[in-house]
């Protein structure tokens, strides 16, 4: 009877503990996907799209947290002078040893080029207008967006430093606040912070490093195609090689966002930024590859990260682009935006930010594609046309790269 007693108790101490760690997992997704109320009962402000760069504060406001999980104390970023428009050196930084090293682990498509119908007249974001005829020489692109195995590679040979790990911060989408800010710490290698949507809570080692790189400016993404011997490819050489040859689809994979309850990319399942269902089985970055490829065998052209262009920026740009190989807007027609100028310093083992005097103009940069952020009623910026921007020298949890050539 004792032996009977005993197993019993064990069976419903079993129970019990299988139970509420479902319990705990579903309340879990609750607390992620259920909207922000505060004290007094009302509702957080919602906030708006991330895709646009003017819809983001660049003032000098930090959060002051202690994030960093991934790392250790000793291996949190330098916190040296922070001058984010000091010009990089890219011509003394050195090129790759052996290409065929990382050719293994990025392969690219060459595609033939031609004419192709670029933008769209019916989109309602005016910059995506009016759709025109784009003429262009053949090129390769990579298949997949930049891993963090290649951003590794490339950090391993040129020790280089990015924007994030030099600034001591990058932009980060706060679930709870509802809105962009600067957080201490976060960088390529320490994406996530504590964010609930960051998508690393596993910590896996190897499935980190099949995530798109991101915290990564528009100038760490042309530093490592330089090294890469690669470049970043234009805006229409992008939209060319997301649309897969198809004609008048408004995504990468064709006319639906899905089939049969099936998604064919990373992106928000809700509406931002209350709720996200996770319905594609990601509430944040997803290892590239995870989704079926384009018609040019093309993957993640549509969300996970937002990926750079070489072009400048400019709303207008499509009413005077040229036929042939346009390469974007020339220096003073590209726009900017004013970003102030903060400086991390430790102080009683807390890191301080401070505003070392006004701000700067920062040349706008294309940035394509959508990201894990983007929602359908956020403009959807994982449609084929669809066009953002951010400033070149600063970096952001859902913005990545690939490379052409």
């Amino acid at each position: 009877m004792p032996d009977l007693t005993f197993k019993l108790i064990a069976w419903l101490a079993l129970f019990f503990a299988v139970v509420g760690v479902g319990v705990y997992q579903v309340s879990l997704s609750l607390r992620r996907t259920a909207p922000v109320v505060t004290a007094d009962g009302n509702r957080e402000p919602a906030t708006v799209s991330p895709q646009h760069s003017n819809h983001i504060d660049f003032g000098n406001a930090i959060l002051l947290e202690r994030r960093g999980g991934m790392l250790r104390q000793d291996e949190m970023p330098s916190l040296g002078a922070s001058d984010r428009n000091s010009p990089l050196s890219l011509e003394s930084l050195p090129q790759i040893t052996d290409r065929a090293k990382l050719d293994a682990i990025a392969p690219m498509k060459t595609l033939s080029g031609g004419t192709f119908r670029m933008g769209s007249d019916t989109a309602p974001e005016k910059d995506q207008q009016p759709a025109h005829q784009v003429r262009l020489d053949p090129f390769k692109i990579d298949i997949y967006q930049v891993t963090n195995r290649q951003f590794q590679m490339f950090v391993r040979e040129t020790l280089y430093e990015t924007t994030a790990e030099r600034l001591g911060w990058s932009f980060i989408f706060h679930a709870k606040r509802k809105a962009w800010v600067r957080m201490v710490g976060v960088n390529w290698k320490n994406p996530s912070g504590n964010t609930p949507y960051a998508g690393l809570e596993s910590g896996a080692v190897t499935a980190m490093l099949d995530l798109p790189a991101a915290h990564v400016s528009w100038d760490d993404a042309q530093a490592f195609c330089r090294w890469a011997k690669k470049r970043l490819p234009t805006e229409a050489e992008w939209e060319y090689a997301a649309k897969g040859g198809l004609l008048d689809v408004p995504y990468p994979w064709g006319k639906s966002r899905q089939a049969e309850g099936k998604y064919f990319a990373n992106f928000w399942q809700g509406r931002f930024p209350d709720e996200n269902t996770a319905a594609d089985g990601f509430l944040g970055l997803s290892p590239v590859g995870s989704f079926p490829a384009n018609a040019y065998g093309l993957f993640d052209v549509g969300g996970n990260v937002w990926e750079w262009c070489n072009d400048r920026y400019a709303g207008d740009y499509y009413r005077r682009c040229p036929l042939d190989n346009p390469q974007g807007p020339i220096a003073e027609e590209g726009e900017t935006a004013a970003v102030a100028r903060v400086m991390l310093r430790k102080e009683n083992g807390q890191y301080v930010g401070e505003t070392i005097g006004g701000s700067d103009d920062v040349s706008l940069r294309v940035i394509r594609g959508g990201s894990f952020l983007s929602a359908e009623n956020t403009d959807a910026g994982y449609r084929t046309t669809a066009r953002g921007s951010q400033p070149q020298s600063l970096s952001f949890q859902d913005v990545g790269f690939r490379c052409a050539e």
